[in-house]
């Protein structure tokens, strides 16, 4: 039988025993530590105390470069590691990071299809100045009481995907575009399908466009009887935060797109922070 670990999850900013305190009391198998990394920000000294101090104690550390005032960068990396270790018992610390970080790893824990708990850190006190950390000391951590989310389903985000792919200067995604898509990747609704019916369209309109459509997701353009489909900035950042759906489609995408001749032109290209992190993990 396979053994559950305890998996930690934590944004490094401006805190140092919010991090490490916990992470002593739980002791956890793994660890997972979200760095804010851009061109135009210096880190302080003690960022690399925190992570020679979780080298020398726990077994397993992962650190990963994020956007720590993006918080669709930050929820995409918290339901991918949580999908990644669905075995596991995953704990998220919302209290480490930036305002925005804590806003993306609280609404990642909320998500249905994601199994994490998010918990919150007090701290004994509280410092002023950039070049120490913002708290020190450690009064307890508390599981931080969320309501669950809905999200979208693993054709819904390929749909998202496919949609941006086919997003060209010279043309759009068509309904009929994501029903031969869809039918190459294995939709769940399209199995066993050889060419779109109408009773397809239907269903992909239940199922897939409907839905994107009311969350806000796409937008539909009628043109005579033609539907054309584009993503809004909204569909964008949610085929971000849940790309590990999908993501046998997105690499597919991606790899047509470097390969796309005029027969099959696919224009793709979709960030992933977190794919380093299990290139060489089994």
């Amino acid at each position: 039988m396979e053994k559950i670990r305890e998996v930690h999850v934590a944004m490094l900013w401006r805190e140092v025993d919010r991090i490490l305190e916990p992470v002593a009391e739980y002791t956890p198998e793994v660890v997972y530590l979200l760095e804010h990394e851009r061109d135009d920000v210096t880190h302080p000294d003690y960022h690399a105390d925190v992570r020679e101090t979780l080298e020398t104690t726990v077994p397993t550390l992962r650190t990963c470069p994020v956007d720590l005032f993006d918080m669709y960068d930050v929820m995409g990396a918290v339901t991918t590691i949580a999908d990644r270790h669905a075995r596991d018992e995953v704990r998220v610390n919302v209290t480490s990071g930036t305002k925005r970080s804590a806003v993306g790893a609280t609404m990642a824990c909320m998500d249905e299809g994601t199994d994490a708990t998010s918990y919150v850190v007090d701290p004994e006190e509280r410092s002023v100045g950039a070049e120490q950390p913002l708290t020190a000391g450690y009064d307890g951590a508390a599981q931080l009481t969320t309501y669950q989310i809905d999200s979208p389903t693993p054709d819904q985000v390929a749909s998202l995907a496919i949609i941006e792919a086919h997003e060209t200067d010279a043309k759009s995604a068509k309904k009929r575009t994501l029903l031969e898509e869809g039918m190459r990747y294995g939709f769940e609704f399209l199995e066993g399908t050889e060419s779109p019916s109408k009773g397809d369209y239907n269903v992909l309109k239940a199922r897939i466009t409907e839905p994107l459509r009311d969350r806000s997701y796409i937008q539909i353009e009628e043109r005579g009887t033609r539907h054309y489909l584009t993503l809004t900035d909204a569909g964008r950042q949610t085929l971000r935060a849940f790309r590990h759906r999908a993501e046998d489609v997105i690499q597919d995408l991606e790899e047509r797109h470097v390969a796309s001749d005029g027969d099959s032109l696919v224009e793709f290209e979709l960030d992933n922070p977190v794919g380093p992190l299990f290139e060489d993990s089994a």
